[in-house]
This record gives structure tokens, sequence and C-alpha cells, in this order.
């Protein structure tokens, strides 16, 4: 029987959200990790365990008599998932996530965007605009989720969680605040108009969504805009 360490939950999660919104059988997850033992019946219950907890969705499948029975099933995420990895990973963390680092745009600090200080703020990660911002994201990215991955350190994969869930409240802050953006590096400038552009996109395509986002946004930062 493999070992949980070599399958983590937050592989499992990374791999879903940066897949979004596409649904997987257990075979097509491992295969995108590069674990031969997604299939075993083992990893159901690891699956069935996270959709207790409300980070993932799982779908069944009925195939009738094909596969004597059994339903294929399918995993993904919902806005509702990651309202709840945000709360579960980043809210109540233990004592070894003492500060986030995020990768993409690192002026942040906690100091000044207390993002635990709110218990709603994990509303703002999973609010249904900031999910069709995010599978908007993953759709125009041309490197395979599986390069990510397989190139990532494993032992660091909750601070790739972070960067990736926190990025659309974070444009949102930039877009306010433009000043912000001398920070940011040549490399940073380019992906900042990059992920920008997909933002306005998105902005046009869900107008009442956003507006929701706005307001959140606007609640948890009332005291720094």
């Amino acid at each position: 029987m493999p070992k949980t360490a070599n399958y983590s939950d937050e592989e499992i999660l990374l791999a879903l959200i940066w897949t979004m919104p596409k649904k997987m059988t257990k075979g097509q997850l491992g295969r995108l990790l590069g674990i031969k033992s997604a299939g075993q019946k083992y990893w159901s219950k690891r699956f069935e365990r996270l959709d207790k907890q409300n980070l993932l969705s799982i779908e069944k499948l009925h195939a009738g008599e094909l596969f004597f029975g059994s339903p294929i099933l399918q995993y993904y995420l919902t806005d509702a998932n990651l309202e709840s990895i945000w709360r579960h990973y980043f809210v109540h963390y233990d004592e070894r996530h003492n500060l986030v680092n995020d990768p993409f745009l690192t002026p942040f600090s906690a100091g000044i965007w207390n993002v635990t200080s709110s218990p709603e703020f994990s509303k703002l990660v999973g609010s249904k605009f900031s999910y069709y911002f995010l599978c908007s994201k993953n759709a125009a990215n041309h490197i395979q989720p599986s390069e990510i991955l397989q190139s990532s350190d494993k032992k660091k994969f909750w601070k790739l969680m972070d960067a990736v869930l926190s990025i659309a409240w974070k444009i949102e802050a930039y877009r306010r605040k433009p000043a912000l953006l001398e920070t940011l590096n040549s490399e940073q400038k380019k992906m900042y108009a990059l992920v920008t552009s997909l933002y306005e996109e998105q902005i046009k395509a869900h107008p009442a969504d956003y507006k929701k986002f706005k307001e959140l946004f606007v609640k948890n930062f009332k005291y720094y805009l």
C-alpha cells in the first residue's frame, strides 16, 4: 500500500485548482500528478475524506452494466470548495504557517493586508467571480498542469495554493492602488498585464458576480482602501 506522504492532500487540491473546471477520474488525476497508484481503492478513501471536508467535490457517473454496476467517480472543485480550502489551510492553519510569501505578488505583507482578520474573507476567495477568473486564467495557460506540478517543490505545495487562490483579490488591490506596481520587477509587470486582461474579460462577462466580489473586497479591506 502506498504511503500517504507520496500523495498529499495539497498535491490533490493543487492539481484540481490548476485544471478547473475539468472533472477527472482517479486515474486521470493520478497521471496528472505522476503517481501510478492513484487508481487503488486506498485513494478513494482519501478523496471521500476530502469530500466530507468540502475540500473537493465528487460526481458519480453510473455506467449501468458496463462496469458491473460500479459508478465512475469524477473529482473537481467548485467555488464552495475554494472557500473551504482557503479557510482550512490559511485561516485555521497550524504554527508552521507563520507567514505566506506569495511568489507572484511579493509586496503584500500579512501585517498590512491581514487576510485572516475577517471570518468572511474565505467567501471572497470562493466567490463566483474569483472562480470564473481562475478558470479563465488556467484555460489561457499554455503550460500543462503536469509540467507545473512535477517541477514544483512538493514540500511547498500549500504556498503554491496560496499564490493561486489569492491572485484575484490581489489583482483587485493593484487595480485600486496603481502605486503598488512600482514594487514589481519587469517580469512581474508582464505577468500582471496578462492576468489583468483576463480579469477585465471576466468583469465584462460576469458583471453581477464582480459586483458581489467588489463588495466583499471592500468589506474585508475597508481600513486600508
